[in-house]
């Protein structure tokens, strides 16, 4: 799965979603993530309970989360979508709060957990200038703009 072209495809972004809490972020922007047909509601409930056993396990770096839980739990094919925040919530990740930015990740078996996603997730989060931008970006038509433009850079 190409992360750049299944968010653009399947138009599976959100900006500026309100959220007050941790969970509150994780259902709404699990939403967009479930519209694509990817996973089931269950599986955002998965991403929570997972949570509240063993903690933000998918905080990634400082301001950004990659929800995902097992694919047993509710993956119905392999999948993403990035959801930006109005305002920034706390994860309890002392490091990295608070967060903004989601990046929800689904798969359809154990066996294709979507490392190549994984990848481009993380080249993705590495550019600053993709953050920053993502962060000033106050629609999903801008983000797609965008995401269609970085696309267009690397051919």
């Amino acid at each position: 799965m190409d992360f750049t072209d299944y968010l653009i495809t399947r138009h599976a972004v959100a900006a500026k979603i309100q959220a007050y809490s941790w969970k509150e972020a994780i259902s709404e922007g699990g939403k967009v993530l479930v519209g694509t047909g990817a996973c089931t509601p269950e599986y955002i409930s998965a991403i929570i309970e997972t949570c509240e056993m063993n903690g933000p396990y998918f905080v990634i770096s400082r301001g950004i989360a990659m929800p995902h839980a097992r694919p047993e739990k509710g993956g119905l094919d392999d999948g993403a979508a990035l959801v930006t925040l109005e305002t920034p919530v706390v994860f309890e990740d002392p490091e990295n709060d608070p967060i903004d930015i989601l990046i929800f990740i689904s798969a359809k078996t154990a066996a294709s957990h979507v490392e190549d996603a994984m990848c481009q997730v993380a080249d993705f989060c590495d550019d600053a200038e993709n953050i920053e931008a993502l962060r000033s970006m106050n629609t999903s038509d801008e983000i797609l703009k965008f995401l269609k433009k970085i696309k267009g850079n690397k051919k």
